[in-house]
């Protein structure tokens, strides 16, 4: 079943409802676990891929799908453990090398590695090989594709958050609020993004949005230092739920620091990923599976390493379902439960 999430109500029963009868679907993602049309090649692939972060479920997912469908693959790690000064000599490597396929993790990497869509040099970018993109938020904003149905050239991939309408509308589910606290990193495109988003749709909703962009240092990148004391400005200034958006530095460098600050101050906190919930104890995320999201992206990998396909007419997708995560310890640590309705239906974590 589909639906336009801004025609959902904020209400907790109507929400409730609509998850209860696995109605959390997007449009228009494909099957992932679809069988492929072609006869696995007899030959082993050459994938490169570049991550920002290290290996993790995503690439676990990514590589389980590959080998459980037969195919042979050799693969390259470079990490640019979010250096985006690293990128220009992996770039350099893979033209060098020409692998079968590139599988780019996050923003900051796959905009690197492909250019901007309406000008992407050859000279500077990869534009002859394909790319499979996964943790990429919005991929048109960041002007990596030109349109999710139809990307266009040698780029395709999966997006692996829910709209922002259906997130705040799983936060006021929770528990309803006024006032929605952000901690970001304004040098992060997904970031940025995703306060753009979060300005008009609060405003819709005539919500309050306090920001805390987190100040750079002498180098020009997020200190994270500084992190501590942005939630407790964000605290200070009145917020109900402290926002976890796709940003790499929040979400992941410093996601220890942000969850434990977080609660400190009593500050509940919902998040867009999964992985603060399941290890840092963070409370509420909507989020799809990381092993999920591999996999469906090794899929779109499939198609062009199998099938043949070219990227530009491989739609960039998401999976079909995201799951409500809490993690109970912090619940109870907060003293914030959620309505009976919502624990029907939610994955439960107890540490």
């Amino acid at each position: 079943m589909s639906f336009d999430p801004r025609l959902l109500p904020i209400g907790r029963r109507s929400l409730l409802r609509l998850a209860a009868a696995g109605s959390l679907a997007l449009p228009g993602a494909a099957a992932a676990g679809r069988a492929l049309a072609a006869t696995v090649p007899d030959k082993t692939f050459r994938i490169t891929m570049v991550l920002g972060r290290g290996e993790s479920d995503n690439e676990f997912g990514f590589k389980d799908y590959l080998a459980r469908r037969g195919l042979r693959a050799e693969f390259t790690i470079r990490n640019t453990g979010g250096d985006s000064a690293k990128l220009p000599g992996i770039i350099e490597e893979i033209k060098d090398t020409r692998p079968d396929l590139i599988y780019s993790w996050g923003t900051p990497q796959t905009r690197g590695l492909v250019g901007p869509y309406d000008d992407a040099d050859p000279r500077r970018y990869v534009t002859d090989i394909p790319v499979v993109f996964t943790f990429v938020a919005a991929p048109v904003d960041a002007r990596i594709v030109p349109d999710l149905a139809h990307p266009g050239r040698n780029v395709t991939g999966t997006v692996h958050i829910a709209p922002i309408a259906v997130q705040l509308n799983t936060i006021q589910a929770y528990r309803p609020v006024r006032r929605i606290g952000v901690v970001y990193n304004p040098q992060e495109r997904n970031s940025v993004l995703t306060i753009e988003g979060l300005r008009a749709e609060v405003a819709l909703r005539k919500l309050e949005l306090i920001e805390e962009p987190v100040p750079l240092d002498g180098k020009g990148d997020p200190d994270a230092s500084a992190v501590p004391e942005m939630i407790a400005r964000v605290a200070k200034r009145g917020a109900e739920v402290l926002y976890i958006g796709p940003d790499t530095f929040i979400a992941f460098h410093n996601r220890s620091v942000v969850a434990a600050e977080a609660l400190r101050h009593r500050l509940p906190t919902f998040s867009v990923t999964e992985l603060i919930v399941r290890t840092d104890k963070a409370m509420l995320a909507l989020a799809s599976s990381s092993y999920g999201i591999g996999r469906f992206t090794a899929f779109k990998a499939a198609q062009i390493l199998v099938d043949g396909t070219s990227p530009a007419d491989i739609p960039v997708e998401t999976l079909k379902r995201f799951s409500v995560i809490i993690n109970m310890a912090t619940v109870r640590a907060l003293e914030h439960y959620p309505p009976i309705g919502l624990l029907n239906f939610a994955e439960i974590i107890e540490s």
